[in-house]
């Protein structure tokens, strides 16, 4: 092997090296961010009251102050409108 034909695999080797490492921080990236309006997880039954909607992450359903469960349920999520709710994933509650 020639010097330039030792050069070009080192340099493909930490071209790949690179480009897994960026992927592997894109991923990282995408499971840890949390943005401004992303409803956060409050671990107790209640919820702010600027955030009043109850998600029931098990379940994907969210109760409003109004609903029949509502005192019932332990917030594993709140949101502070139904679209954030459904945008979340979560169905509204039929009671």
């Amino acid at each position: 092997m020639n010097k330039k034909t030792i050069i070009i695999i080192i340099s493909v080797i930490i071209g790949l090296a690179l480009i897994s490492i960026l992927i592997w921080r894109i991923n990282v990236w995408r499971h840890t961010r949390i943005s401004p309006n992303t409803p956060q997880n409050y671990g107790s039954c209640e919820c702010p009251s600027d955030r009043p909607i109850k998600g029931n992450a098990q379940s994907g359903i969210y109760h409003m102050p109004d609903g029949v469960y509502y005192d019932r349920t332990c917030a594993e999520r709140c949101f502070a409108t139904e679209d954030e709710a459904q945008d979340a994933g979560y169905r509204k509650s039929k009671r």
